[in-house]
């Protein structure tokens, strides 16, 4: 055979080769909806909670064809079928079953419990919508199967033990001496509490997951030079906390901050900590102003009340996650830094678990970049620049002598670090007395937004009382402060943002998942700079 005729036999069987095998790859990765045309469903709803008797409970089944999340249609629904209950809910358990012929293509399916509106946030039924995505696994076993049962959203911590710890971990907070606008309280707005509507931006992914156009906010007068009192909210929780909507076969968007659970697990608690500032002036006085500021940090503490990882949040961002040890404390309580901006800018009030460093910021586009510039600036424990606001357990006496840095020695530290930060953490003595301006009044807990008022079921404490002055707050979803919504005006330089999410420890999907199964550190880095350890300590670090 010649050559020429070698080759092109070669090449023949070569590309029957390659059909070969793709025709046998694409068999075996036919969707199931394209093997089987029908499955069967059995669901049930356990624990119904007597709220729901004489209830008419519904099934939804939504499926999605969803390859890729940014595709134009990935969130509409190639096919919705709906299956009502027989009867009026009568006991604590409901059964039904049915067959569902399946739409020619799809990836994702939701089914949702609907008609326990008067439960919501009170009772959990799990995941609601449960996923399910169309996979080999599926098409082997073609009957689906799914218990929903209902738990309290009850919060199982007694009220004396997560007071005692968040008094124990509370902060103490460091800021430049010219910080105008230091922590207060949400409290004194209660008589303006007053809910209102705005219109979501269009690339609210919640305009496609849950058809919503408009979300809520609080609008605030300006009350800034009254009522200064700093208050302190926290909410204790098991670690091991899971909210709907966040499956891993679940479509991006659907988390319901309404929905939650806990399971007691390893005894492992969050302590989730939030600082209230009426106003943010954004890194410069050009970017980033808004009413309200709500800062926040979390700890992971054993059950023996021993404290393991902290983390820190800020400008929508995990600015620090690492072990407690790698940095400064005193008597369990975190020395926290708050950052002012630059160009005279008051700052965005993001906190660091670290001083005397600064943070270039993305403004979002290298034009605000060039303009605004904008920086974190994080103050020093210095009694000629900084202030001190302290938890009300710490006395002068304790900060006589405040250790800054790991406190061990050179060569001798257990973990390695680059140079220029080996020369940052060489260890300081502070005596900080004359830095104190003032102190964390009141300690307040989040109450679980269902339950405000209502009768105990689980709780321990056997009552939801709360302030009045709480109330409204502790109930509300939505923004608060007069800013709901970005707004660039460029005739006067000003780029506003939003206000804060309320009910913050629902909407922090991090501090709901950083501390169940930490892996490894993290940390932010922005245009120059990032909010990491400046120092890797040991059990010697925190000063007792």
């Amino acid at each position: 055979m010649k050559p020429f005729a070698k080759i092109t036999t070669y090449l023949s069987l070569a590309v029957f080769i390659l059909i070969t095998v793709f025709c046998s790859s694409s068999n075996e990765k036919k969707t199931i909806s394209s093997l089987r045309k029908t499955i069967r469903f059995d669901l049930k709803l356990k624990s119904i909670p007597k709220e729901l008797k004489g209830e008419t409970i519904s099934y939804s089944l939504k499926f999605y064809f969803c390859p890729s999340t940014i595709a134009k249609d990935c969130y509409t629904p190639v096919s919705i079928h709906s299956y009502k209950s027989n009867s009026l809910i009568g006991s604590s358990l409901e059964q039904i079953t049915f067959p569902q012929e399946l739409p020619n293509n799809w990836t994702h399916l939701a089914i949702s419990i609907e008609g326990i509106q008067k439960v919501h946030g009170k009772y959990s039924p799990g995941h609601n919508p449960y996923w399910i995505q169309n996979t080999d696994s599926l098409f082997k076993n073609p009957n689906i199967r799914h218990e929903f049962t209902f738990v309290s959203q009850e919060n199982l911590i007694p009220d004396r033990k997560q007071q005692e710890l968040a008094s124990r971990f509370s902060p103490i907070l460091v800021f430049h001496k010219d910080k105008k606008y230091l922590p207060t309280n949400i409290e004194k707005y209660a008589n303006y509490f007053q809910s209102k509507e705005y219109i979501l931006p269009n690339k609210d992914i919640r305009r496609k997951t849950k058809g919503q156009t408009t979300w809520n906010y609080v609008e605030f007068p300006d009350l800034r030079e009254t009522e200064k009192q700093t208050h302190l909210y926290y909410h204790v929780r098991y670690a091991n906390t899971t909210v709907s909507g966040t499956q891993k076969e679940a479509l991006p968007g659907f988390r319901d901050n309404s929905n939650y659970w806990y399971e007691v697990g390893n005894g492992d608690m969050v302590i989730s900590y939030w600082i209230w500032y009426d106003w943010n002036e954004g890194p410069t006085k050009f970017g980033n102003i808004h009413q309200g500021d709500l800062e926040s940090y979390a700890l992971l503490i054993s059950k023996e009340g021993k404290p393991k990882r902290i983390l820190l949040t800020g400008h929508d961002h995990i600015l620090l996650d690492t072990d407690f040890r790698n940095i400064n404390s005193v008597k369990n309580h975190p020395i926290l830094y708050v950052a002012k901006g630059n160009m005279g800018s008051d700052g965005g009030n993001p906190t660091s678990a670290y001083g005397d460093y600064t943070v270039k910021l993305h403004a979002g586009n290298a034009l605000f970049n060039y303009i605004s510039d904008p920086w974190d600036v994080f103050p020093s424990l210095n009694p000629e620049t900084s202030i001190l606001i302290v938890p009300k357990d710490i006395t002068e006496k304790d900060l006589t002598n405040v250790k800054i840095g790991s406190g061990i020695k050179k060569n001798s530290s257990p973990h390695e670090i680059s140079e220029p930060e080996t020369e940052k953490s060489e260890t300081q003595f502070v005596d900080a007395r004359s830095m104190i301006k003032g102190r964390i009044e009141k300690l307040i807990a989040w109450e679980e937004p269902g339950w405000v008022n209502q009768t105990a079921d689980r709780d321990p404490d056997g009552h939801h009382r709360v302030d009045p002055k709480l109330a409204s707050f502790f109930r509300f979803s939505g923004r608060l402060g007069k800013h709901p919504r970005s707004d660039l005006r460029i005739g006067e330089l000003h780029q506003y943002g939003e206000s804060p999410e309320n009910a913050p420890f629902k909407t922090n999907i991090e501090q709901h998942y950083t501390f169940e199964s930490p892996k490894s550190d993290r940390t932010h880095t922005d245009r120059e700079g990032n909010y990491g350890p400046k120092f890797l300590g040991d059990d010697s670090t925190p000063q007792k």
